[in-house]
Order: structure tokens, then C-alpha cells, then sequence
């Protein structure tokens, strides 16, 4: 059946009996004109907009899209994978932070991947079945939905089994992934190429359109015996039974007992706007902060000028050297929040900044907290806001394309290769070149540190005018603070705001003696000569690299609200 054949079959009448049946109804008028649905993937987005015309909320419409991207966009989601969402609920005047984030299965140990010489073996947290976490998505949305949804959940999901049974279309930048990813899932150490069936997942057809049968069998068992089907059913067996082959880490007992957990979000203040992003064991909100916090030490410096761009490189290396240094699972850390997104601490670490010269990586080092302070890859993103208000902001991931490579056999999907996010070692980098203490060590049960921010931005009023976020490892807190930026401190349109150059700056460097600055290689993205000259007399090395980020963004303005997708990858927006 049909996305569109599946939802004419609901009548008015019965979609407002399921929608009174199973949760809580907006009765008030409609804030906005509209609701909007803005994905990675089209047909995705064309799912939540359907959800959100026929009566769903935003948070039905977000659970459809998970699924719905889950199938159709697999190099940075899936039901093997997990993340991180934020919902703005108008009714209650909150906004509340939902963590999905994979887990470490109880067999993990810290130094599971060094090899004999006590040095990390890389491949091993990527491409092998000790890669993989626990994976969080199916539990995460059924929390979603018992909390927000309001529509059934297996009317959720049908939309996702139809494209995975009937096919869907497969646009030019998803088939050149597929066949880029194919090649290194080909190419890599032969001591994991018998376990990386990658073609598995593709055997329903490859062209200009595919199917994935077991996967719709799978989705097919959740949406009809509930999302314990995942962790406790024939779904679970069909993952331990991969494990087995693999000799990984997942037990039954290790699905049975994951939990999705709710949390608060992180909030500051920039330039009297409130932004609110995701805490901890993400680092996203928490660096986003105390970068803005450190910005915002300084006036407002020309858009793409040298003096900018190194500006923003001095305050990367200072809060990817925190990060490095004290962030991690809170239930296993003791993660100091209040004092890395303190606006006095951020002062004081902007202090070393001189804007006509560049500090040296290798003399950076994580800030010296203050005893006491008033407290206050491939990813995939997707943002939605129904006509209520009600708004979801969630980033969801493999970690690495196509996570782990590894294909569960009989069950459809792939799974995520997110135990690389862990610091296998104290100061060696993971596949996204960031390093991590013992904050981040790798322990049973423990949640690994994340780059992912998916984003709310609050005027100085209080209204929310703008939902975000990107994929990009790493590079998501330098794309969603940009964005930020272009809107709030150059006063550009949403969709000027997305489309704008980027650039990205980390510590430590990769390689000694170098101080790179990532810019974008396509020259839609180009920076100005003459900025780059500049930077390299300043003594930057410039780091070519595909485009960075893929932001899905929606602006509100009064009652009028946009939907925009980063052109960069491809995506679409859907309209109520």
C-alpha cells in the first residue's frame, strides 16, 4: 500500500477518534499558518507533511520521518542507530531534551580496542561487530510517543514499511553514496570483510529505485507487536545471532534493558537571544554555548573577513581542548556544565586571544575551571513545527556512512559503528579527529560523547524563531553555530543563512606543526582569495573538504513559518 492509498483510507472522523483515543489534542487555535516538515531525504519529508495535513502533530510526523529516513536514508540513519531530539511544547511552556543515544554493551571493557602493542586499532570501533551500540531509535520514538503522539503507532511506521516493500526512489547524491561507501566497505582490512555484507542491504534493487524487504518484515513486527518487538522478540535474536557470527558484544540482555532517558536541555544567552541545544553525554549544546559565550566577548566582526574566521579558529581550539578534557556520560562522569557555559569563565578563556595572531595549537590546553560559579559523520537531522507550535528538533545517527557496514541478516537494516565515538585511548583521536579523557573511556552501559546539537533559538521576546541542526561529526557545532550567526548577527534570511560558506576549526590538529583551517571544496562555498591568503600569512594550512554540514532548518516569524534544506547533500521540505 501506498503512503498517500494508506492515509486516504483514514476519514476525518476516524482520524479524530484514534487522535482523542491515544493523546492529548491542541484544541486551541492554531498558533501558525502553517506546519512544516523540513528533511534530508523528499519522500521522507512528503511522509511528515502527509502525517502533519491529516491531523498528526509534530511529534507523529517526527516518529513517521524517523522511520521513513530510517529506511530511505541509511548512510546516517536507521533503526540500528540511535541520537538525540528536542521538542518545544507551547502547552507547557517547556522545552524538553529526549537522549536515545546508543549504549555500551555490559561485555564492553575500556580497552577493548588496543591492540597487543597497547596501541588503538582504529578499523576495530568502525568496521566490526564490537562497533556497534545498543541501539536506541525504536525505544527513543516510543518514548516519543507515549509522552506526545497522539496518532497509533503502527499508523507511524506504515508509511516507512510501504517505502521499504513497495521501493522508493533513489536520487543521484544517495547512489553515489551507496557506490562510494560499497567501494571502502570492499576495501577495508580483510580481517572484516566476511563480516561487511553490505550488498545485503541493497538486494531489493539499485538503480533509480529500491526496496528492502526484510527491513519492511522488521518494521512489519514493530508497528504490529509494539517496539519491544526490537528488543525482546524475533528482532532481538536476529541481532544476537549477528553478534555471534561477528563475535560482538550485544546480548539479549543488553536490548532487554536499554532505556531511552529524558533530560534537561542546555540554555544561555547570546546577544539577548536564548539558545537551547542538547546536554550531555552530548557535547554539542554545551561547546555551542561556551563558543557564543566566548564570541560574544568580542564586537561583531565582517561576515567571511580573515579576522572572523581566525577569531572563530582561536575559540575552536579552546573548547575542542575542553571538550577533549571533561565531557562525557554524566551517569558515569562528573561533567562540569555550569562552569564551561558560565559566561565569567568564557571571559576569562577568550582572554589569550589576540586577533592579529595565532596561538599555537600544540600550547592549548583545557581551561582551569573555577572552584565555584552560579549555575544556571554521517548523521542524519531533521526539524518539524505543526500549526500548534509544537516543534521537534532531532539529529539521529549511525556515526560513521552506513555505520558499521554490517548488515543484521534477515532483518533489513544496518548496524551503527557509534563505540568508535568512545576515547579507546586518552588523547588518540577517533574517526572524526577529536580526542577524549577518561571522561569518555569506554565502560558497560555507558552512553559515548557526541557532537550532535540539535537546536532551538528563542528572541529576545521569547518567541521561537528558529529549529536546527546538521549531521557532520565534529563539524556539527561549527555548522549549527554559523547558521546561528548569519541569522542573529548578520541578519540574513533562512535560506541565505543555510547556503552561506562554512568553515571548521578543531583541536587537536591531525598532524603536527599545522593549524588547518576546513574549507568547503565546492565553489558554491568559496571563501574570497583574498580571505585565504590572509589566513595563510597568519600561518593557517587550508584543508579542502566536501561540503560541511547538511543543515534542516525552520524559521518563525510571527505566525508565517519556512522550512529550508541544505541544497549542499539532498532534502526536501513539506508543508501542512
Amino acid at each position: 500500500m501506498s503512503i498517500s492509498r494508506l492515509l486516504s483510507t483514514l476519514s476525518l472522523a476516524g482520524l479524530i477518534g484514534l487522535v482523542a483515543a491515544c493523546g492529548t489534542v491542541h484544541r486551541s487555535a492554531p498558533l501558525l499558518e502553517r506546519g512544516v516538515v523540513a528533511a534530508p531525504e523528499s519522500q521522507a519529508a512528503e511522509v511528515g507533511g502527509e502525517i502533519l495535513r491529516r491531523g498528526g502533530n509534530a511529534v507523529d510526523a517526527a516518529i513517521a520521518v524517523q522511520f521513513a529516513v530510517s529506511t530511505t536514508n541509511a548512510i546516517g540513519a536507521g533503526i540500528g542507530g540511535g541520537g538525540f531530539m528536542l521538542i518545544h511544547d507551547p502547552d507547557a511552556g517547556d522545552v524538553v531534551a529526549l537522549d536515545y543515544r546508543e549504549t555500551a554493551p555490559d561485555g564492553a571493557r575500556r580497552d577493548m580496542f588496543l591492540n597487543e602493542d597497547g596501541e588503538v586499532d582504529a578499523l576495530l570501533s568502525v568496521h566490526s561487530a564490537l562497533a556497534a551500540g545498543v541501539p536506541g531509535t525504536v525505544r527513543g520514538m516510543a518514548a516519543l510517543h507515549e509522552r506526545y503522539g497522539t496518532l497509533p503507532w503502527a499508523e507511524l511506521i506504515q508509511p516507512a514499511i510501504d517505502l521499504a516493500e513497495d521501493g522508493f526512489r533513489v536520487d543521484p547524491w544517495t547512489a553515489g553514496k551507496i557506490a562510494e561507501y560499497g567501494a571502502k566497505f570492499a576495501a577495508v582490512d580483510e580481517r572484516f570483510r566476511e563480516q561487511i555484507e553490505f550488498q545485503l542491504y541493497f538486494r531489493g534493487g539499485l538503480e533509480d529505485r529500491m526496496s528492502i524487504p526484510d527491513l519492511a518484515k522488521t518494521l512489519r513486527r514493530i508497528a504490529e507487536r509494539g517496539p519491544d518487538e526490537f528488543y525482546t522478540g524475533q528482532t532481538a535474536d536476529l541481532i544476537v545471532e549477528e553478534m555471534d557470527r561477528g563475535h560482538g558484544l550485544i546480548t539479549k540482555e543488553d536490548l532487554a534493558s536499554y532505556r531511552p532517558v529524558w533530560r534537561e536541555p542546555i540554555e544561555g544567552q547570546y546577544r539577548g537571544y536564548k539558545i537551547v541545544s542538547m546536554p550531555p553525554p552530548s557535547s554539542g549544546g554545551v561547546i555551542l554555548i561556551e563558543f557564543l559565550n566566548m564570541l560574544e566577548t568580542f564586537d561583531r566582526l565582517p561576515l567571511h573577513s580573515p579576522e572572523q574566521i581566525h577569531l572563530q579558529a582561536e575559540i575552536a581550539k579552546r573548547v575542542f581542548a575542553d571538550r577533549a578534557e571533561y565531557l562525557g556520560d554524566p551517569a558515569f562522569a562528573d561533567v562540569p556544565v555550569g562552569a564551561l557555559t558560565n559566561k565569567e569563565y568564557a571571559r576569562a578563556r577568550a582572554k589569550g586571544i589576540d586577533l592579529k595572531r595565532r596561538t599555537d595549537p600544540g600550547s592549548i590546553k583545557a581551561g582551569d575551571l573555577p572552584v565555584r560559579v552560579d549555575t544556571d559523520g554521517q548523521t542524519t537531522h531533521f526539524s518539524i513545527v505543526d500549526r500548534n507550535g509544537l516543534a521537534v528538533s532531532n539529529t539521529t545517527t549511525m556515526n560513521t556512512g552506513y555505520g558499521s557496514g554490517i548488515v543484521v541478516d534477515g532483518a533489513g537494516f544496518l548496524l551503527n559503528s557509534q563505540m568508535n565515538d568512545f576515547s579507546a585511548k586518552p588523547g588518540v583521536p577517533n574517526v572524526y579527529g577529536v580526542t577524549g579523557s577518561e571522561a569518555n573511556e569506554i565502560a558497560a552501559g555507558k552512553r559515548p560523547l557526541s557532537s550532535m546539537s540539535p537546536t532551538m533559538v528563542y528572541s529576545p521576546e521569547g518567541d521561537l524563531v528558529l529549529v536546527l541542526g546538521s549531521p557532520g561529526g565534529s563539524t556539527i557545532i561549527s555548522t549549527v553555530l554559523q547558521v546561528i550567526l548569519h541569522s542573529i548577527d548578520y541578519d540574513r534570511s533562512l535560506a541565505e543563512a543555510v547556503d552561506l560558506p562554512r568553515f571548521h576549526h578543531q583541536w587537536p590538529p591531525l598532524l603536527p606543526e599545522t593549524d588547518p583551517i576546513s574549507i568547503e571544496d565546492d565553489g558554491r562555498y568559496a571563501l574570497a582569495r583574498s580571505t585565504l591568503d590572509a589566513l595563510m600569512e597568519l600561518g593557517y594550512t587550508l584543508d579542502e573538504v566536501e561540503p560541511i554540514g547538511d543543515v534542516q532548518a525552520i524559521q518563525i516569524r510571527g505566525r508565517d513559518v519556512t522550512g529550508v534544506f541544505d541544497r549542499r547533500r539532498t532534502g526536501g521540505v513539506a508543508y501542512q
